[in-house]
C-alpha cells in the first residue's frame, strides 16, 4: 500500500488561507489584532473620582450643546416671525402707490387735528360748574371772585393751573390758605378749600377790626360793632400772647366759640397765662391760655347742671363759684 505524501506546499496554502479567514472575521466584528492583544491582557480599571468627573464632563458638554442649540432655535423663530412682518409689510406696500400712501397719511392727521379742535370749542371741553368744598365763613362766589374762576373756561387748562389759581386766591383773600381743582365729573370740578377762619375782633378806637385764628387782622374789614358773634380780644400786651390765644380758640367748636362774648388776658402770681372768659349766658370763665381748646370743651358739660349765673374756674380742675 502506498502511503500518500502530504504536500508542504499545500500544508503552507492551508495555513495561510486559515489566517486570512480569521482576519477576515476580525475585521467585520469590529475587532483586530491590537484590540484582542489588549482584551486579553489584564484589564487596567480607572479610579472611580476619575470617572465621576468623566461624566460630569460629558453631562455639562451635551448641556451646553442643548442650549446652544435651544439658542439657535429662538433666534431662528425670532428671525422667522421678523421675516413674515416683513413680508405683510411689502405685501401691504404693493397695494398703494407711494404718492397714495403720503395721501393717506396726511389725511389721518388731518382727521385727528379735526377732532381736537372740534373737542375745543365743544361745550365738553369746558367748565360748567364749581362745587366749593371746605368752607365755614366764605361764600362760593367770593372764592371764585378770588380764584378768578368762571364758567366756561377750558377743563383741561383750569385743572392744570391750580397753582395759579391757589395763589390768585390766597393773594385776593386772606382768609384763603389753599386751595385745591379736582375733576368730579366730565364738566365739573370740585375746588376744595383750606380756610383761615375769624376767631373775633380787636378794637381800636370807635372801630372792630376782624382778627383771623393764624394772628392775622383783616384791615380791611372794619366794623361799628361785632358781628357773627365772635369774642372781643382785650388787655394783651404782646403778639405772643394773643397768637398762643387765637390757636387754641380755633381749635374749639363753633357753638363754643360763638358762646364765647370776650377774652381778657388777665395773669396773676399763680397763673401767668390765666384768662378772663366772658360768656353770652352771663358767666365767666377762668382758664389758661396754653389749656383753652382742652379743658372749655367740658364748658358746656358743667353749666347745663347749674340754675344759676357764677364763675367757673377751670384752671386746676374744674370748680363752679355762684355769683352772690
Amino acid at each position: 500500500m502506498t502511503e500518500k505524501k502530504e504536500n508542504p506546499h499545500n500544508e503552507q496554502d492551508n495555513a495561510n488561507s486559515s489566517d486570512i479567514q480569521t482576519h477576515l472575521n476580525e475585521l467585520l466584528s469590529g475587532d483586530d489584532g491590537s484590540s484582542k492583544t489588549k482584551s486579553s491582557g489584564k484589564e487596567k480599571k480607572l479610579p472611580k473620582i476619575w470617572r465621576v468627573k468623566a461624566n460630569k464632563k460629558k453631562t455639562s458638554q451635551s448641556d451646553e450643546t442643548t442650549a446652544l442649540a435651544t439658542d439657535q432655535n429662538i433666534n431662528n423663530d425670532k428671525i422667522d416671525d421678523k421675516n413674515q412682518k416683513n413680508s405683510r409689510r411689502i405685501e401691504w406696500k404693493k397695494l398703494l402707490f407711494p404718492h397714495e400712501w403720503r395721501a393717506v397719511k396726511t389725511i389721518v392727521v388731518l382727521l385727528i387735528v379735526a377732532v381736537g379742535l372740534i373737542y375745543l370749542i365743544s361745550p365738553a371741553s369746558q367748565v360748567q360748574k364749581y362745587d366749593v368744598v371746605g368752607t365755614q365763613e366764605l361764600s362760593d362766589k367770593a372764592i371764585l371772585k378770588a380764584a378768578g374762576l368762571q364758567k366756561g373756561q377750558p377743563l383741561l387748562t383750569t385743572l392744570y393751573q391750580s397753582d395759579y389759581f391757589s395763589q390768585e386766591a390766597k393773594s385776593k383773600n386772606p382768609q384763603i390758605a389753599h386751595l385745591k381743582l379736582t375733576l368730579k365729573s366730565n364738566n365739573t370740578l370740585q375746588i376744595k378749600v383750606d380756610e383761615i377762619l375769624k376767631v373775633g375782633y380787636v378794637k381800636a378806637g370807635n372801630k372792630y377790626y376782624p382778627i383771623l385764628e393764624n394772628g392775622d387782622m383783616l384791615n380791611r374789614e372794619v366794623s361799628d360793632q361785632q358781628v357773627g358773634g365772635l369774642p372781643l380780644y382785650d388787655g394783651f400786651t404782646s403778639a405772643k400772647q394773643l397768637h398762643k390765644t387765637l390757636a387754641e380758640f380755633g381749635k374749639l367748636s363753633m357753638p363754643l366759640r360763638h358762646a364765647v362774648s370776650e377774652i381778657v388776658w388777665s395773669p396773676n402770681k399763680q397763673n401767668n397765662q390765666r384768662l378772663l372768659i366772658y360768656m353770652n349766658d352771663g358767666n365767666e370763665v377762668l382758664i389758661s391760655a396754653n389749656e383753652l381748646s382742652k379743658k372749655m370743651k367740658y364748658y358746656p358739660g358743667m353749666v347745663a347742671q347749674l340754675d344759676q349765673a357764677g364763675q367757673a374756674d377751670l384752671q386746676v380742675g374744674a370748680y363752679f363759684k355762684p355769683y352772690k
